[in-house]
């Protein structure tokens, strides 16, 4: 952090900040944290090269590994976890499962495996951070969703559904933690440029997704994790609860 640097939160968590949309994110708030803390599962070389480039913007970085779901259902490796980064300011919940699978009962354990990581792993997330932010004065978490949610792409059942879930859960939250200042959003983005996800949906099902262009309708990552910055801050404190998209006009 540069010595001129005053830092608007202390520490910010960002869940999957290998590569991606949690890179950017990571990237976003290494001028506007104390500390950037970034998760990986298995990713370990990709986690360190993120932190290194919060530190070439001034900013500090920690990198620490985690798997979703925690196997422990109270999610004991996830509260260890807050433990270490408290006081905490601001949870991004970037992490991402879910391959292509159609619709067909032989994908129902890829179905229930993406449902697990994306979901039951955000439900252990946001409970955690509420408890450990609720204690230190508040703070906000915002959940990456997806526009596939409205745009339907052909074989992606799971991953569709997940997203769905997560953001009637995230309401939930809000509604249940907003009292104790805590804030719930979610940020839902178009195809992200340059990300495994939109790498592995073929070309010809993206384009009739978005007709009138697949590379017109791509979104730079950075462009997102600047939006998730700002409903993160202070600017944003009366909303709680909202889903923001964020597509460059895709789900039109």
């Amino acid at each position: 952090m540069s010595e001129t640097h005053s830092p608007v939160f202390r520490n910010v968590l960002v869940i999957g900040g290998t590569g991606g949309l949690g890179q950017a994110v990571a990237l976003e708030f290494a001028q506007f944290a104390q500390t950037v803390h970034l998760t990986y599962h298995g990713r370990r070389v990709e986690a360190e090269k993120t932190a290194a480039e919060v530190a070439e913007r001034g900013g500090t970085a920690e990198i620490h590994q985690l798997t979703l779901p925690d196997p422990e259902p109270r999610g004991t490796s996830i509260r260890k976890l807050l433990t270490r980064v408290t006081p905490c300011d601001v949870v991004v919940n970037c992490a991402v499962a879910g391959d292509p699978a159609v619709a067909t009962i032989s994908n129902a354990e890829a179905f229930k495996s993406c449902m697990d990581a994306n979901v039951f792993g955000a439900y252990q997330i946001s409970a955690i951070s509420a408890q450990a932010m609720a204690g230190t004065g508040g703070g906000s978490v915002v959940n990456v969703s997806s526009v596939i949610t409205k745009r339907y792409i052909v074989g992606a059942i799971a991953y569709a559904t997940s997203k769905a879930a997560l953001e009637g859960m995230t309401r939930g939250f809000a509604r249940e933690w907003g009292a104790a200042g805590l804030r719930f959003n979610t940020v839902s983005p178009g195809p992200i440029r340059d990300t495994r996800l939109v790498a592995m949906v073929p070309a010809q099902v993206m384009d009739r997704a978005a007709p009138s262009g697949r590379e017109e309708r791509l979104v730079a990552a950075q462009k997102v994790a600047s939006v998730i910055r700002l409903v993160a801050g202070a600017d944003f404190s009366a909303m709680n609860g909202e889903v923001v998209v964020v597509d460059e006009g895709f789900s039109l």
